[in-house]
This record gives structure tokens, sequence and C-alpha cells, in this order.
């Protein structure tokens, strides 16, 4: 398939390299920075454009792997290809691209970083196009660079996004409050690395809630306070504190021995 991508920050790397890697590799890339656009595009081995008009019309898939108050906007540059819109956002609807077909959503749950894992077919890859042979070619791709696909909707999408953000954005700062916890105290952070992974993989082995520990759900008010005490030099983590221990004192209702 001829492939483009509009978009030279981190999900357009990432999403070029795992392109490239399982046989997919973009015709070109897209990009205002003229240094940065050449830089990708040498690293994928493909063309460089920074203006809309100069890329070829006749291809078949155009990632928009831009920030998600700009896609609109791309698209609405793009109106003149003939092949499909493709936005990696999980936050915006599909209606943003503007079309009633030729139009569709590739959204790797995964976070994204400079540098990318060695194999992607762990990381679920949700899909959603305006039509059927859209969808065909999205699934073309998903396949090659995953074995997780999961075809959603808008609406679906957009509470799968807003849950990520609990699992990956919120629980990464708390982990940096915990941190900073430790380091304030000159003990290292891997104290902390056993409790963290096997929270985590009790949460989906056994339940969150279920799994649930600790002072608010024993009701000890002693060790709680003791916390709240020890956390009145730092604002922000003593408010954290209370208002999630706070929530875990409603939903843990009776202690658990």
């Amino acid at each position: 398939m001829k492939i483009y991508i509009i978009g030279t920050g981190k999900v357009a790397t990432l999403l070029g390299k795992m392109l490239m890697k399982y046989g997919h590799r973009p015709l070109g890339v897209f990009g205002r920075n003229q240094k940065t656009v050449d830089s990708l595009s040498k690293a994928l081995g493909c063309h460089s454009y920074n203006d809309f008009k100069d890329i070829p019309v006749n291809g078949d898939l155009y990632f928009i792997a831009v920030k998600d108050d700009a896609i609109g906007s791309v698209a609405k540059s793009l109106k003149h290809v003939k092949g499909a819109l493709i936005h990696t956002s999980g936050a915006t609807p599909l209606a943003a691209l503007g079309r009633k077909t030729r139009a569709g959503v590739f959204y790797p749950v995964s976070t994204i970083r400079e540098s990318f894992p060695k194999s992607f077919k762990k990381v679920p890859i949700c899909l959603e196009a305006t039509d059927e042979a859209t969808m065909k070619k999205l699934g073309v791709i998903a396949t090659a660079l995953s074995n997780k696909i999961y075809l959603l909707d808008s609406p679906e999408r957009a509470r799968l996004h807003l849950a990520a953000v609990f699992t990956n954005n919120f629980t990464n700062h708390l982990l940096g409050i915990a941190m900073n916890l430790l380091d304030e105290n000159h003990l290292p952070p891997e104290l902390l690395e056993f409790l963290a992974v096997s929270t985590v993989r009790n949460a989906f082995e056994n339940g969150a809630f279920e799994s649930q520990t600790g002072p608010a759900v024993r009701h000890d008010t002693r060790t709680i306070q003791r916390h709240l005490n020890a956390l009145k030099s730092d604002k922000q983590a003593y408010e954290i504190y209370k208002l999630i221990t706070n929530q875990l004192l409603r939903v843990h209702k009776k202690p658990k021995n």
C-alpha cells in the first residue's frame, strides 16, 4: 500500500518505524520543520514534504499523527487527496476528519516515548472507519503490527482514552510523588519496584477493587493521620493523599482484616 505520514513527532516517528519494521515502509513524510522532516524521512528511507500541495494525491492511507487540536485543520489541507485520512488520536472523534467516506482511526493504546518497543505485537490497536474499504486497509496494517485488534467507535474510544489517562498518566504521577518521598530521605526508588509491578499484576488478575489493601481499607485512622502529618509540608501530596483516602473509605466501608 501507498502510505504517507503527516507529522514528525513521537507518534509519527514510532508509527513510521513500526510500519517499516513490519513491511509497510511509508513513501513520504510531511512536516513544517525542514530539518525535522528530513531527519525522519532519512530514517525511514522515504521522501520528505513541507507543503501539502506537494504530497501525492494517489496514496492509500494518509496517517495524520499530529496534536489533537490540529487534526481538523490538517484534514482540510488534505481534502484533495484520493486516499483515506487516518488519525491516531484516542480522544478525537472520527468526525473531526470531516469526511463521510475514506476516513478512519488507528489508535495504539500505548504510551509514546522517544524509544520504541522491539515488538508491537502486544500493543492493542483500536480501529474505526467510515467504510468497509478503509477498514480493510487499516486491518491489513494493524494485523501486521499487532496481535490485539479492537473495533471501537468514537464514544467507546473516548471512554478508553479517559481510562488510559487514569491508568498511565495519573498512576505515573503518583509514582513520581512516591519516588520524591523516598528521595527526600535518600532511599532508592527500586524499593518500590516489586510492589508497583505486583500491584498492577494483581489488579488485572484479581480485580483492582478486590486487590485493594492499605490503611484506608482497614479503616486504620491512626496510620492515616500519621501519614497526613508527615505530608503537611507538601501541600500537593497532602491533598492527593486526603482525596484518595476519603474515596477509599467510601468504597471500602467495611474494614478488611
